[in-house]
């Protein structure tokens, strides 16, 4: 019966198959022979009205301006019963045979339609697109045209509906179509009654049946078979629904388990009884990226690391009818990711030894204690140098009975000097500490950035007098309105500047610049200094970090200055970031940070009077 069943069924099928395949490949090979001579034909065309345009165009010799190109187009236009479009090259339109000459200057940049840019490349450029503007598919011809008088030179397209053609072969594939399915509504409907004479209670077992095996345990036998095979019925139904659910306990159980193993944030591999991984967590591949087949392999075919792979090996050895006890250690990957590793054997009575192994990234960690142990190390540094001038001099004038005037003056000052210094280190640290520690972002109000740099730049004159570097600002005269702390932005100002002339050659210049956006504005101050190698770039805003640790200071620097920068920037809600060496060139260091740009018409007027600087 089940011979019959699957031989009757596989000739019906074949039937209604070769049926449909004979039915549907000559319309379709039909219908596209159809559509490709249609829109060859069409293209053809609409490349000979443009040719015919052009022609037309270039016999006036009468068309001068760009008036006269416009009646001219909208002349041919009507004649053709086509859109022409004349466009300049910078993708400006400057004629359209639709649209009113007063519209054509707010018609959008044409340089990004494909039409336009093919024509560039080619004789003629023909694109098919759909447009927003007459919201139907258009088939669009374009080629160059040379400037005449007034006319620039650009590109003339030609725009041509395709609903013409679209439309007969809608009507045509429409019609196809419902042959088609009339075709195969009847074959499915001979089909189906002819199987359904089959052996029903038999064709029931057999898809409950199948359905089991691919894992569909809801599917039932609900159908009475007859009385010879009600006991088998009542077997497969009681059979799927206890495999139902002792698979539902066990998919349950499983997702619950993968849930929390995908969601530590420490990378986990299980190893099996032959010290193989056997599966992996989600966190496990951002240690080995670009290599997800891990499964199968030994934990040192996928990290190289000999010690880690020793370690497995001697855990599992040491693993018998008992776990073994937890191992740690610790792995560095590349440069920069150290891992502290713990691995645990486990043990099965069934599958043998096996081991977990858990990778916890302490790279943060090592990264902050080195940065700790520099910062003490550079306090250490920046202390003791001012602090052991302090004493050397008090020692030297305390040790002597009398003092000359001139070295008792020369000695305090040079006292008093470094005392400065090292007031100002501890004024630095202290007002770090305040940024760091505060908890609200500052009171932020509409601030005119110019004003802010006029005032820091006064700050700095008497130390760019003595290189002779001056100030070249490209702020605009009205000013680059902001949202800030007017003092604040006046310690960023400074800072910048100061680093940038105390780096700059004599007689260059630092110039300030700005770009603005809607929500924010990017300003920028400039040197043309020997710049900072990209090593260093990502440490400069660390404190005391210096790019030559042996360069002597002249001007006093602590070494705090652009970490004050960033974390007034990061209260303000900007940034900054270094540029080094400059656009188009070898040299130079450009600082750009960003503020908060000041909605439309808040602007006030600031209290400070002094006008932006260009010196």
């Amino acid at each position: 019966m089940q011979r019959n069943y699957t031989w009757r069924t596989r000739v019906l099928l074949s039937f209604w198959m070769v049926l449909l395949l004979a039915l549907l490949l000559p319309p379709w090979y039909y219908f596209r022979i159809l559509t490709r001579e249609t829109m060859d034909e069409t293209t053809k065309a609409a490349i000979q009205q443009l040719g015919l345009a052009r022609w037309f165009l270039d016999r006036e010799k009468e068309i001068r301006t760009v008036e006269d190109l416009q009646d001219r187009i909208v002349e041919i236009g009507g004649q053709l019963g086509l859109r022409l479009t004349y466009v300049a090259e910078g993708g400006r339109v400057i004629a359209d045979s639709v649209v009113p000459r007063a519209d054509i200057p707010n018609m959008d940049n044409h340089a990004g339609r494909p039409e336009i840019i093919e024509a560039r490349d080619r004789e003629v450029a023909v694109v098919t697109r759909f447009s927003r503007t007459t919201q139907t598919e258009l088939l669009h011809v374009a080629r160059t045209v040379e400037g005449r008088g007034t006319i620039p030179p650009g590109v003339l397209r030609l725009a041509t509906p395709l609903s013409k053609i679209r439309e007969p072969l809608d009507r045509l594939k429409n019609s196809l179509l419902l042959f088609l399915a009339l075709v195969s509504i009847a074959t499915a409907g001979l089909s189906y009654f002819l199987v359904r004479r089959l052996n029903e209670p038999l064709r029931a077992m057999i898809h409950t049946a199948e359905a089991i095996a691919t894992k569909d345990y809801r599917t039932r036998i609900h159908s009475s078979p007859g009385q010879e095979f009600y006991p088998l019925t009542q077997s497969i139904n009681r059979m799927a629904e206890s495999i139902e659910n002792h698979v539902r306990t066990i998919t349950e159980q499983k997702q619950q388990l993968e849930a929390v193993f995908d969601a530590m944030q420490e990378g986990v591999m299980v190893l099996d009884t032959r010290g193989r991984i056997r599966t992996t967590n989600r966190s496990f591949s951002g240690l080995v990226p670009g290599d997800s087949a891990v499964a199968g392999r030994r934990p040192l075919e996928v990290i190289v690391n000999v010690e880690l792979q020793e370690s497995c090996d001697r855990i599992m050895a040491s693993t018998s009818d008992s776990e073994g006890a937890p191992f740690s250690l610790q792995i560095t990957l590349g440069q920069e990711r150290t891992y502290d590793v713990n691995i645990v054997g486990i043990a099965d009575s069934q599958t043998g030894a096996g081991a977990v192994v858990v990778f916890h990234d302490i790279s943060e960690l090592k990264r902050l204690e080195k940065v700790r142990q520099d910062f003490v190390a550079n306090v250490s540094h920046e202390l003791r140098t001012p602090l052991t001038s302090i004493k050397g001099y008090t020692e030297t004038l305390l040790a002597e009975d009398r003092v000359d005037p001139h070295m008792l003056s020369s000695f305090l000052q040079i006292v008093l000097k470094n005392t400065n210094h090292v007031v100002k280190i501890v004024e630095d640290l202290l007002q770090l500490a305040r940024l760091e520690a505060q908890q609200k972002p500052p009171n932020a109000v509409p601030v005119n950035a110019a004003n802010a740099l006029t005032a820091a730049w006064k700050a700095c004159a008497h130390q760019a007098e003595s290189k002779r570097v001056r100030l070249e600002s490209t702020l605009p005269e009205g000013g680059v309105w902001v949202c800030a702390d007017f003092d604040q932005l006046v310690q960023v100002f400074r800072n910048l500047l100061e680093n940038a002339i105390r780096y700059s050659p004599e007689g260059e210049a630092v110039t300030v610049s700005h770009e603005a956006r809607r929500e924010k504005v990017t300003l920028m101050v400039r040197d043309e200094g020997p710049g900072i190698p990209g090593a260093h770039q990502q440490r400069i805003f660390e404190r005391f970090y210096r790019v030559e640790k042996h360069r002597s200071d002249n001007w006093g620097s602590t070494g705090l200055g652009l970490a004050i920068c960033r974390h007034i920037l990061r209260n303000l809600g900007g940034r900054i970031r270094v540029q080094s060496p400059n656009t188009g060139g070898t040299t130079g260091t450009a600082f750009l940070f960003t503020l908060p740009a000041v909605p439309l018409g808040a602007e006030e007027p600031g209290t400070q009077n002094d006008p932006a600087v260009t010196t």
